[in-house]
């Protein structure tokens, strides 16, 4: 029988066994809650009165000094355990702890289409392999140190073994960054490829390509590596020009990299104020302003992703930058219109005032001319029936047309509050929180 089949008929022991291995990685509540051997003998150091006033004061000032977040990320004891096990290897690796992702369900077709034990076996293996190389990221991991450190009986399977260490080597999960090489580059090269940029991704891409048998020539413009990542040195001032912030630590590949050459993270504070070209901080409400915009761009563009399923364009891949150019001006033409649409009233209401204004100018001819009439018949000594007719009927218009004046004036001044409101209320974008 072949070792292939042997595994086959063991994969029901094997997901026993697995089970087993799960529950025995859960550290118990007694484990957790048992006193380290340094509290113990801290407890019971000194046993005269003065002795322990003085511990005392020590530790009431080592807790005044104490700050609230410790110094790194990863000594956060709740990253830790995160980090830890197979889960965490799973996690810091960018996959599914328990389940096969799409590209290895198409890598293994075999094992994807197979039994939930040949499923279970493949994840064990793959998350005791990505552990292994995140324990030691310094040197390379080769397929017969898995052999030796793989647990029985999944190390049975042989060829199961390999082709899980050529998929994470590959595809880059393992044996990447900067680390003590155990077995030589292949002799035989198979190709020649030219990397364009000596930036972090350039020369990651140089290096794994170099590794995998590839003649790699790496151009460069500037007359220095690292691209984006430039440090400024001058005396005893030391400031990074470019990128300079880890952000997140989980499932990311820096994190190997800062293991691997042995780079200190720290916690950034935070409190994190700008400074103008001046010297003089950005105004806090300024700050928290632009925040939140940028919030919510990143938000629209997460949609877009995630939601919508909006991540190609003309068969080509979209960057989040791209992204952000088009929410950005699918914006500013939703300001736009708004304006235009603000602006149409605008003119529409000063069109509507205009209106009134020559109708008030009418109606002021009209009164001054049957005011004039008005007088002139007023002074006539005797007046016959039609000259009284004129002259009452002169001063049934006046009234008529200074109710009519009164209207327009009111009517003139709603428009104008109207205008005024309007005017003073451009479009703008809506801040978090307010309706849409």
């Amino acid at each position: 029988m072949s070792r292939r089949k042997k595994a086959k008929v063991e994969y029901k022991e094997i997901e026993e066994k697995y089970d087993a291995l799960e529950d025995d990685e859960t550290p118990t509540s007694a484990e957790k809650q048992k006193p380290s051997p340094e509290k113990k003998l801290s407890a019971g150091a000194s046993s005269s009165k003065s002795a322990k006033k003085e511990v005392k004061k020590e530790e009431i000032k080592k807790e005044e000094k104490k700050e609230p977040d410790p110094e790194s990320e990863l000594d956060d004891p709740v990253v830790r355990e995160l980090f830890s096990g197979l889960e965490g290897a799973a996690f810091q690796s960018r996959m599914p702890f328990d389940k096969m992702t799409s590209t290895e369900a198409a890598c293994f077709p075999d094992i994807a289409q197979s039994s939930l034990a040949s499923v279970k076996v493949y994840l064990h293996v793959r998350n005791r392999i990505l552990q292994m190389w995140l324990d030691n990221p310094k040197q390379q991991l080769l397929v017969e140190q898995c052999f030796e450190k793989i647990e029985p009986p999944y190390n049975s399977d042989v060829p199961l073994v390999t082709r899980v260490h050529a998929f994470l080597e590959r595809n880059g999960f393992m044996n990447f960054g900067i680390f003590k090489r155990t077995k030589p580059l292949p002799a035989q090269k198979y190709g020649k490829v030219i990397v364009i940029g000596a930036g972090i991704a350039g020369l990651a891409a140089a290096r794994q390509l170099q590794q995998f048998g590839m003649e790699v020539i790496v151009l460069e413009a500037r007359d220095r590596v690292g691209g984006r990542i430039a440090t400024f040195r001058k005396g005893n001032y030391i400031a990074d020009l470019g990128a300079m912030v880890v952000t997140g630590l989980g499932g990311n590949p820096v994190t190997v990299l800062s293991k691997q050459i042995d780079m200190e993270l720290h916690r950034i504070r935070q409190k994190c104020p700008l400074y103008q070209s001046s010297g003089v901080t950005v105004d806090k409400d300024k700050d928290e302003m632009v925040e939140r915009e940028f919030n919510r761009l990143l938000e629209a563009t997460s949609y877009l992703s995630h939601q919508l399923d909006f991540n190609y364009a003309g068969n080509k891949p979209v960057s989040l930058g791209q992204a952000l150019e088009w929410v950005i001006k699918l914006q500013e033409k939703h300001v736009k219109e708004k304006q235009i649409q603000h602006l149409k009233s605008v003119i529409a209401l000063q069109e509507k005032l205009k209106a009134t204004h020559k109708l008030l100018v009418g109606v002021k001819e009209h009164m001054e001319e049957t005011s004039a009439r008005y007088k002139e018949l007023g002074n006539t000594a005797k007046r016959n029936v039609e000259l009284e007719f004129a002259y009452r009927s002169s001063l049934r218009d006046l009234n008529a047309c200074a109710k009519e004046w009164d209207q327009l004036q009111e009517q003139a001044k709603e428009i104008e509050e109207k205008l005024k409101e309007l005017e003073s209320s451009p479009p703008r974008y809506k801040e978090k929180g307010e309706s849409r």
